[in-house]
C-alpha cells in the first residue's frame, strides 16, 4: 500500500495528460473510489483511514496538504518524500477508475459518495460525521458494485461503469 498523496499524484498525471483540471474535492474522492475499487479486489491500495466529512470521503492528510490550492485547480503534484512506486496491478486499476471517473465535476463525484447505502452514509448513520469509514463498508459496496458489472457483461455483453 502507498500514501493517499502518492495516488492523488498518480491523477494529477493523468488528467495533465488528458488535459483535465481537478480540484482539492475531485482528488479527495477519485483517490477514494480507487481505494474503494482496490479493496473490492482484496488489495488494499492507500494506507491512510478515510473519514465521513460533510462533504463526503475526504483522507484528512490529502485534504490539508491540498489546502493551498483552495476550490481552485490543484496544478501541480504535491511534494513527498520517499514516495514509493505502484505497481502494475494498482496502475491498471487507477486508469480503469480515472477512464470511468477522471471527467466527472467535484459535485457529481461528492452526489455518487453521498447516496444511500454508500459507506458514507452508513458511517453517518452509524457513528456519525468525522468518524473513519470501515474498510469493511467500502469493500462491501465496491464488491456488489463489481459484482453487477460482471451480471451486466454476462446478460448485455459490454457493461457500462457503476457508479
Amino acid at each position: 500500500m502507498v500514501s493517499a498523496i502518492t495516488i492523488a499524484n498518480q491523477f494529477i498525471e493523468r488528467a495533465k495528460r488528458d488535459g483535465v483540471a481537478l480540484t482539492n474535492i475531485q482528488l479527495q474522492k477519485l483517490v477514494y473510489i480507487a481505494h474503494g475499487w482496490a479493496l473490492a479486489l482484496d488489495h488494499g491500495l492507500i494506507y491512510e483511514s478515510v473519514e465521513a466529512w460533510q462533504w463526503g470521503p475526504v483522507i484528512p492528510s490529502l485534504y490539508h496538504n491540498l489546502g493551498r490550492f483552495g476550490a481552485g485547480e490543484v496544478t501541480s503534484p504535491i511534494p513527498i518524500s520517499g514516495a514509493r512506486k505502484i505497481g502494475p496491478f494498482d496502475d491498471a486499476l487507477l486508469e480503469s477508475v480515472w477512464k470511468s471517473y477522471g471527467r466527472m465535476s467535484g459535485f457529481t463525484l461528492a452526489t455518487i459518495t453521498h447516496h444511500k447505502n454508500t459507506p458514507w452514509s452508513r458511517t453517518v448513520k452509524d457513528f456519525g460525521l468525522r468518524s473513519v469509514i470501515p474498510e469493511s463498508y467500502m469493500r462491501d459496496h465496491y464488491r456488489r458494485l463489481y459484482d453487477e458489472q460482471i451480471r451486466r457483461k454476462r446478460e448485455h455483453g459490454n457493461p457500462q461503469p457503476v457508479r
